[in-house]
């Protein structure tokens, strides 16, 4: 059978294939996987953790900051497995971490998949009601219910990274002991459900979503008439971290597809099975940026260099009140005679 990367969530380990696994040796793509897990570590753990400090602890607490503090902790969890992807790769794909780390550590990354795509997708309809509904906002709209809605997001982010927890086993694969999603136990079954669990990862972790964000944003690309000069640093900042997160994970969603569907005996199968550990790596780099984007987008480019980091987070990462937007609105429409609000 094929041997698998831990953090190698696309495919099973159960198909037959004709490559011997002295076949694929440790190749140039996994040290660029190894490179760019090194540099996520090292700027997402740091930059995660001041957001979450901020946010937590240094702000006041509103439903901006909600929001924030949710989607970094979920990428600081996810930056945290980092140096265990590394060793992986660097011990040629041994396990040596037992059972319990083996279902529990590769379904980190599926749980801040879910967690952070829910939140922006929140984010994006809470964006959308403050431009659309500003009065109701300002009345309904409230730190408890956000509180409410994330606990609600990181439920389902859990139930919907289970599969990976209970299939995910070590086994031995040319007496090296393996981790890795095995559905054997499933008898005459286990291509049907290994199916509906990559289609269905597919269509949670990205499909509905876009979907919903893309209807979101259009509904607001409507009200503004393409004004986007005149957006709020939220706004920007949302979009922007939107773009990220799909511009990191759709590569894995591509492969993943791939890698269910071909047989793989076939070359588009080997080509992706070969590039998989960059595309896994570059999905990891969505839990990095987040800080970064925070300082670069959230600010104009004299502002960057006479605040202080903490500084420029604090002013990113606060609430906008609805009138504010009422605000922008009344003063759009004096220019423009449009009755639209920009945000």
């Amino acid at each position: 059978t094929l041997p698998i990367s831990i953090f190698k969530f696309n495919y099973p380990t159960n198909l037959p294939i004709d490559i011997p696994s002295a076949e694929i040796p440790t190749s140039p793509y996994e040290w660029a996987a190894v490179v760019i897990y090194s540099l996520v570590f090292v700027l997402g753990v740091p930059g995660n953790a001041l957001v979450v400090w901020m946010t937590a602890f240094e702000m006041k607490r509103t439903v901006n900051t909600v929001w924030f503090l949710n989607l970094a902790i979920a990428d600081l969890l996810c930056c945290l497995v980092v140096p265990f992807s590394i060793m992986e790769l660097a011990l040629q794909k041994k396990w040596l971490l037992g059972l319990f780390a083996c279902k529990t550590l590769p379904s980190v990354l599926l749980v801040n998949m879910y967690a952070s795509v829910l939140l922006l997708t929140l984010i994006s309809i809470d964006r959308c009601a403050l431009v659309i509904k500003p009065i109701w906002c300002q009345n309904k709209r409230t730190v408890r219910k956000a509180h409410v809605a994330c606990v609600v997001v990181w439920i389902f982010a859990l139930l919907l990274s289970s599969p990976s927890f209970i299939f995910r086993q070590t086994n031995e694969q040319n007496s090296i002991t393996k981790c890795s999603m095995v559905y054997n136990l499933l008898g005459n079954h286990h291509q049907t459900v290994q199916n509906f669990i990559a289609i269905f990862r597919l269509l949670m972790g990205f499909v509905i979503p876009f979907v919903v964000i893309t209807i979101s944003y259009g509904v607001l690309v409507r009200r503004v008439s393409g004004r986007f000069s005149h957006s709020s640093k939220t706004m920007k900042v949302v979009v922007v971290v939107i773009t990220g997160f799909f511009v990191c994970w759709f590569p894995y969603h591509v492969a993943g597809l791939i890698l269910t569907v071909h047989e793989p005996s076939t070359e588009l199968y080997k080509s992706t099975l070969m590039v998989d550990p960059v595309l896994i790596s570059i999905a990891f780099v969505n839990s990095c940026i987040n800080p970064i984007i925070y300082v670069l987008v959230g600010q104009d480019f004299k502002s960057k260099f006479r605040k202080s980091i903490k500084a420029i987070l604090r002013n990113v990462l606060a609430e906008e009140s609805s009138q504010a937007y009422e605000s922008r609105k009344t003063a759009t429409s004096s220019q423009t005679k449009n009755t639209d609000t920009l945000v």
